[in-house]
């Protein structure tokens, strides 16, 4: 008779520690608000706007190009940028803690802390 891979015990010590794992990851999503939440702009390097994120707003940010920051929702995009290309669009929206999206045209970092 063919011994099984896993044993019950063993089986059950592995399930434990996946929902460990899973819920180390998950609750504190959960738990995090949006409260205390903003972005940081920065242009050329140099810190030049905080802006909380738990009000909707409209920004017009300067720097080599003029973009537009949106807040709504917790969150922040660039719209509008003044740059060829809009990648700095096509980041979307941002708005946890480490996130960031760059306007390499007109120099402009937006990072979430």
């Amino acid at each position: 008779m063919k011994e099984p891979l896993f044993r019950k015990k063993e089986l059950l010590i592995l399930a434990v520690l996946s929902l460990v794992l899973l819920g180390a990851i998950l609750i504190p999503r959960l738990f995090q608000s949006g409260e205390g939440v903003k972005a940081v702009v920065t242009y050329n390097g140099e810190v030049i706007a905080e802006i909380p994120l738990d009000e909707p707003n409209t920004y017009t940010i300067e720097g080599d190009l003029t973009a537009t920051l949106v807040v709504e929702n917790g969150k922040i995009r660039f719209v509008n940028s003044r740059c060829s290309d809009k990648i700095c669009e096509a980041f979307g929206w941002i708005g946890r803690p480490g996130e960031s999206a760059i306007c390499a045209p007109a120099k402009l970092a937006v990072q979430i802390v």
